[in-house]
């Protein structure tokens, strides 16, 4: 979650961070969350309807991706960097 400055109430907006020996990458979700429903432990949303459900299900393709990303450099012993595993998954 990344609050901007100006923003006083309603949803903000949900980053994805990719960190790779020290070196960071950012990249919107494109979705937002209400701040008072987001767990920062977790990297989730709290709650159990079933938007809430949809919402950590798509974080959680997310993760895979990028996960599979990785995968993806180390098995063709490529240079991986938080750029280079960013880059398949926003297209």
């Amino acid at each position: 979650m990344k609050k901007p400055k100006n923003c006083v109430k309603g949803p903000v907006p949900i980053y994805l961070r990719i960190i790779v020996q020290g070196k960071c990458s950012e990249a919107t979700t494109g979705s937002s969350c209400e701040p008072s429903r987001w767990n920062s432990q977790t990297g989730r949303s709290n709650g159990n309807k079933e938007e809430v459900k949809s919402f950590n299900a798509y974080l959680d393709n997310l993760r895979a991706k990028v996960y599979y990303a990785h995968r993806q450099l180390i098995e063709a012993d490529a240079l991986i960097s938080a750029e280079s595993i960013k880059k398949p998954i926003f297209r």
